[in-house]
């Protein structure tokens, strides 16, 4: 009977363990299956979900009230807060080491990072950049304007040249290209430090942004329009769009949907407030969380690990458009450093990266951000038909913040 038990049992050895990712990543599914080549002791089943905005959050949420959430889960920066007041997430610090700290910006574990604690690893982010029709510039004689000044300037300059034509596009239905202009100013919307979440939202540099785009909304010089829809695209595709500070993961969107206008497009640094300065800005950027009731943290921080700086997997990441890698060895990937056909062989890893690295410090993301961006994007449809302005919108989504962060039980001034 021992013969026969020994002989029943001793082939199959250890089992691996077993994770489920949850993420909506297009390629996502390529680096998950070298990673499971690669490994024989942890073994990672993906399920794709919708973005944010489409349900994945509200169904992760649901998840992990239910306690059945994933292992692992990707997540926008600005959702951590939400899911880590609802205990939805877990402490990583146990299981990294300062090496793995080393291998990633420090200014993206600082997105990551709540009251000592680090609850993600951060996996990409959208350093900003300038991106204009070259062609239409030199035929209209506009410069590449340098700061916020000059893109006034070759405003009016396009409008004059082509009725049709607009430099860039508001929305008046989405905050969060504000948001990234009022980041690129200085000052952080929220202080979280000691017990008390201060909100800055009305402070005089987001003033100074939200005055600005009110006066080019005025003049008719943007035109009302969300980014990343059929009319944006076709926009694009027409060049009535000629110069759009969008987030470096946007290139792979507009190459898809504006095949035509390749080549013709070229990308400078963000325009400055003042002459000389480098400030930056960032837009999107998610992290691979570990979700509360993981059986295996320490085996789930290993995946997080790697699929955000393994060099095969920020390829083939890279190159399905998942924005720029937060790992400091992901930015000198070729698939950053080639030339850009889209850009008329321009080649952009220099750009980016300096843009990554300007980008202000201090940034901390709130527990009821998705609120703050539905007020802001009320108040905005407002400013567009004429009831309101920025300004106002800035107040409203200030005094909101603070009502709805004390909501959840926190101190907020």
């Amino acid at each position: 009977m021992v013969l026969v038990s020994a002989c029943g049992t001793g082939g199959a050895g250890p089992q691996p363990v077993r994770l489920t990712f949850w993420a909506w990543v297009p390629g996502m599914d390529k680096a998950v299956e070298l990673f499971n080549r690669t490994h024989r002791d942890v073994q990672v089943e993906l399920e794709n979900i919708p973005p944010g905005p489409s349900g994945g959050y509200a169904k992760m949420q649901a998840a992990v009230l239910a306690g059945n959430a994933p292992c692992l889960a990707q997540m926008e920066f600005q959702e951590l807060p939400a899911f880590l007041l609802n205990r939805g997430l877990v402490d990583l610090t146990p299981h990294l080491t300062d090496r793995d700290r080393a291998d990633f910006q420090q200014g993206t574990w600082d997105l990551v990072e709540f009251e000592g604690g680090t609850y993600a690893v951060p996996q990409a982010t959208g350093p900003m950049a300038l991106y204009y029709r070259a062609d239409l510039f030199e035929k209209w004689g506009i410069e590449v304007p340098a700061t916020w000044a000059e893109y006034r300037e070759a405003a009016v300059k396009v409008r004059a040249a082509d009725p049709d034509a607009y430099v860039t596009t508001f929305s008046s239905v989405d905050a969060a290209p504000f948001i990234s202009m009022a980041w690129q100013a200085g000052t952080p919307w929220i202080d979280a430090t000691g017990d008390v979440w201060r909100t800055e939202i009305t402070s005089p540099a987001s003033v100074r942004v939200a005055e600005y785009w009110q006066g080019l909304i005025r003049d008719d010089l943007v035109k009302i329009e969300p980014q990343f829809t059929p009319s944006w695209y076709q926009d694009l595709a027409d060049g009535d769009l000629v110069a759009m500070p969008v987030a470096q993961w946007a290139e792979a969107i507009m190459a898809a949907n504006a095949p035509a206008t390749a080549g013709k497009w070229r990308a400078a640094p963000l325009p400055q407030w003042e002459a000389g300065s480098t400030a930056s800005a960032s837009y999107g950027g998610s992290a691979t969380a570990v979700m509360r009731g993981c059986a295996h943290p320490e085996a789930a921080t290993e995946f997080a690990l790697w699929i955000n700086r393994d060099p095969g997997s920020v390829g083939m990441l890279i190159k399905s458009g998942f924005g720029w890698p937060a790992a400091i060895s992901g930015m000198s990937n070729p698939a950053l450093t080639a030339p850009s056909a889209f850009l008329g062989g321009q080649r952009t890893g220099e750009l980016f990266t300096a843009s990554s690295e300007r980008v202000p410090g201090g940034w901390v993301w709130w527990p009821t951000f998705t609120d703050t961006v539905k007020i802001l994007g009320d108040r905005f449809q407002q400013v567009i038909d004429g009831g309101s302005t920025l300004v106002d919108a800035l107040k409203a989504a200030e005094s909101r913040t603070i009502e709805q962060i004390r909501k959840k039980g926190l101190r907020a001034e």
